[in-house]
């Protein structure tokens, strides 16, 4: 393939969307041994998973997909820098499903998107990687999962620290009874995150169809920015959009599914933003003889992310990880960490138990390495027909959790009791008005599948 010229195709790639068109490469024929791709949304998030997935050189990506023509230029220039090549533009993600030649779709859109574009490519027989939060609803998560099972489709989910190499040995390590009986678990977000800015109604931008846009959310006037990250009918709130790797992490090593109750604590004690949903969260499970523990806030300037530490940090520094995980058993103590953070383990005199030795090098991992390792596991899968480690099914359990800890304060921070058989709270219909979202017409996600 000619080399195409950087400073050339960035120019050519500002303007109009019907400029767009031109720019697709000329794919007469897939190379055989390539995985050919299709990714939809390519806001930040999308855009870094493109830098992951220009590294590999089995894999083709031959459509960007965004509802914002302007989104097009910056990701197209990750793969004329990676691949040299320009992949096609299209701003309705139908038209990657219509395209035999594709294999899988990556969805990097916000939540809203999340279930009835990974339902819709099931159908159309596409494999899918689709990002974090799962889904805005308990109900639309089962869906995923039913879609998925009846079509034969491998859908991997973006909970990345399945993947690092670590998280296998930590469970071992509990499952092999050398923690004791685990009676308790914490998982912990406690960060500083900013107010979030709600600019005035303005015209919709040339080049945006916001009505695809909003998708199955409600269609509300256009606004600059994030301002949707407060509602719920578009969001599950910051919480639990990001300590959804706590959870998923935590849930796994422990190796439980369902709770039997829920009972969260907590609101919107912090900001003044006009947003739906919780600064401040407390949430206790209880799982029989095990009870699990949310602890969030989104003001706790004193909080460290892991994924922000220096590289020659071999371990968090514990006590102040914003994003980490406690198993509490009755031999030791397992500090764990998401996004290359590793897991330590305390015995009664302090004494280190494990601590170089548990994680695959001296160094700390960087969280890059990580979402690499998620895409290999990713494309093996769409050869091998194997399921993903980070499962639909699985990232749909780790979900529940985070949907149950919401509803409980959607309802007054009340306790709740859950079936986890028939994924419905017990003699509480005020609490089964969430289990299903609010989603808008055309954009509908169908009771059957």
């Amino acid at each position: 393939m000619k080399s195409i010229n950087r400073r050339g195709f960035l120019k050519g790639s500002i303007g109009a969307a019907t400029t767009l068109t031109a720019l697709s490469h000329d794919r007469s024929s897939a190379a055989p041994n390539k995985v050919i791709l299709g990714i939809m949304g390519v806001g930040g998030r999308g855009r870094a998973l493109l830098t992951s997935l220009v590294k590999r050189s089995d894999v083709e990506i031959k459509y960007i997909c965004d509802a914002d023509t302007r989104a097009y230029g910056p990701a197209a220039e990750i793969i004329v820098d990676g691949h040299d090549y320009k992949p096609t533009f299209v701003q309705d993600f139908r038209k990657m499903l219509e395209d035999p030649e594709v294999d899988a779709i990556v969805i990097a859109t916000s939540d809203r998107w999340h279930a009835l574009a990974t339902i819709m490519a099931c159908q159309a027989g596409k494999d899918v990687y689709v990002e974090k939060p799962l889904s805005l609803s308990i109900w639309d998560g089962r869906k995923m999962v039913e879609a998925a099972r009846k079509y034969g489709r491998v859908v991997q989910v973006g909970n990345q620290s399945r993947s690092a190499p670590y998280t296998e040995k930590a469970a071992e390590y509990i499952r092999s009874g050398k923690l004791g009986d685990v009676h308790l678990a914490r998982v912990f977000l406690m960060q500083q995150s900013p107010p979030i800015q709600v600019a005035g109604a303005q015209p919709v931008p040339e080049g945006l169809d916001y009505d695809l846009w909003c998708g199955p959310s409600p269609m509300m006037p256009y606004r600059p920015g994030r301002w949707f990250w407060r509602l719920w009918d578009y969001y599950v709130g910051y919480i639990m959009a990001d300590m959804i790797h706590q959870i998923d992490l935590a849930r796994y090593v422990i190796d439980k599914k369902y709770p039997d109750t829920v009972c969260n604590a907590g609101g919107v004690y912090h900001f003044d933003d006009g947003r739906q949903q919780p600064d401040t969260q407390f949430t206790t499970f209880e799982f029989g003889k095990l009870s699990m523990l949310f602890e969030a806030s989104l003001w706790s300037p004193y909080m460290h992310r892991i994924v922000h530490l220096p590289a020659e940090t071999e371990f968090p520094d514990w006590p102040f990880s914003a994003t980490k995980v406690e198993i509490c058993g009755t031999k030791g103590f397992m500090c764990l960490g998401r996004h290359g953070g590793g897991w330590q383990v305390f015995e009664g005199d302090n004494r280190v138990r494990q601590s170089k030795a548990v994680v695959s090098e001296p160094a700390r991992l960087k969280f890059g390495s990580i979402v690499d390792a998620h895409f290999e596991d990713f494309i093996n899968c769409i050869r091998t027909r194997e399921r993903p480690r980070a499962d639909v099914e699985q990232a749909h359990h780790s979900m529940v959790l985070c949907h149950l800890a919401n509803i409980s304060y959607r309802v007054g921070n009340r306790k709740l009791r859950f079936d986890g058989e028939t994924e419905t709270f017990v003699n509480d219909a005020e609490a089964n008005k969430y289990l299903k979202a609010n989603y808008r017409q055309p954009w509908i996600v169908p009771e059957k599948v």
